[in-house]
């Protein structure tokens, strides 16, 4: 089991690249097919309706021994929703295609995260997540360029935006992905010692632990204010004339700059307390994600993103060691689950609101409301983190 950790890097970067630029093609393909703002937001949360109901059983499934599996079934099942969404033709199936990718993302996203604290020692989470995050962020940035080019290669001008060729290119990124999933390993034993006997904990035990709520907020609205960027990001783009390709490099410069801040992470946590990164997260990018309809002007709009990508990209991994500190060993996998229920919950009820708020008051406003919801996750959690530094 000595090389697991790079093979699933590798699964990490390859699936990420194809969940985050299909957000996006998904959004320009409801467009094409006559979705308005509500539609849109439909669309968007449907990508999580299921993930919001299985998401903590397959984390038991991980902590029962089963990560490799969930892992490899989540390879498959991604790959099958893309040519799903390749091939739709109507707002239904696409809305169903877009379920069943949020369903493979859980499946990989769970699973992955369960081999850290499974195979890894404690003093080893922070890297090792950090170094999973910038995985993630990786395949984020590599899968945008691959599906604005090819999607851009192949739209004809004055006939909107082509995105089934691009689509397609992210489902073979995606079948790259196998072969490091079946070399990762089945675990039998964590650490080197037999699994714990220790008891698994509730969900209402796991949110009743001090700390837990702050924290699954905390990532909640961080991950929900990226799909909102991802999902309206082309719609305002449109309204200021932006090209596709355009629109990609910006939301390229947000993930760009999470590279960055994960990168350093490591480095960061040496000079800086984890309350303070634990903070900034949420409170150092509201201002930025609210004055983004106001930024007209592409350069200013890309400053504006890098700062908002650098310190989300630091409060995820942070968070994924946040809640695995707080629960015991047999329930590490499911912790990490209830943390992606929480975001699940935020990405079915956001982009809902999200569309309602964009039919009514315009796409501008639904970025004033996702900075507010940064705004008052920073109080959460800054209550949080005090408590712990007094206690």
């Amino acid at each position: 089991m000595r090389h697991w950790y790079p093979h699933l890097c590798v699964v990490t970067a390859l699936s990420q690249a194809a969940f985050n630029a299909a957000r996006m093609l998904v959004s320009y393909r409801a467009l094409g097919l006559g979705a308005d703002g509500v539609a849109l937001g439909v669309i968007a949360a449907l990508f999580s309706l299921l993930p919001l109901v299985v998401a903590v059983h397959v984390g038991r499934a991980v902590d029962n021994g089963h990560p490799a599996g969930m892992l490899r079934a989540g390879v498959l099942l991604t790959a099958a929703s893309l040519i799903v969404i390749a091939l739709s033709g109507d707002l239904v199936v696409l809305g169903i295609g877009n379920a069943l990718l949020g369903f493979g993302q859980i499946l990989v996203v769970v699973a992955a995260q369960g081999f850290i604290p499974l195979l890894s020692e404690p003093y080893e989470l922070d890297k090792r997540f950090a170094g999973w995050s910038l995985a993630v962020s990786i395949g984020q940035t590599v899968g945008l360029p691959v599906a604005g080019l090819v999607s851009s290669a192949s739209s004809a001008e004055g006939e909107g935006v082509a995105t089934t060729g691009a689509v397609l290119a992210l489902a073979g990124l995606v079948a790259l992905a196998a072969p490091s999933s079946l070399l990762l390993p089945v675990p039998r034993r964590v650490n080197g010692k037999a699994p714990s006997q220790e008891p698994t904990q509730s969900v209402l035990t796991m949110l009743g632990i001090r700390g837990m709520c702050p924290a699954v907020f905390s990532s909640l609205v961080v991950l929900t204010s990226m799909d909102v960027l991802s999902a309206f990001l082309p719609v305002l783009g449109e309204e200021y004339g932006f090209s596709v390709l355009l629109v990609t490099v910006l939301l390229m410069l947000r993930t760009g700059s999470s590279i960055v801040s994960r990168a350093f992470l490591p480095a960061l946590l040496r000079v800086v307390s984890r309350r303070w990164l634990l903070l900034s997260a949420t409170l150092c990018s509201a201002l930025p994600m609210s004055l983004l309809p106001l930024a007209h002007q592409p350069v200013l709009m890309g400053i504006l993103l890098v700062i908002v990508g650098f310190f989300w990209g630091i409060g995820q991994p942070l968070t994924m060691t946040w809640v695995v500190t707080l629960v015991s060993q047999r329930s590490r996998a499911s912790a990490l689950s209830l943390r992606l229920t929480g975001n699940r919950l935020g990405q079915v009820l956001v982009p809902l609101g999200a569309g309602a708020i964009a039919g009514s008051a315009g796409v501008a406003s639904v970025f004033v409301v996702t900075g507010a919801l940064l705004w008052t996750s920073s109080g959460f959690t800054w209550r949080a983190v005090r408590r712990e530094r007094d206690a």
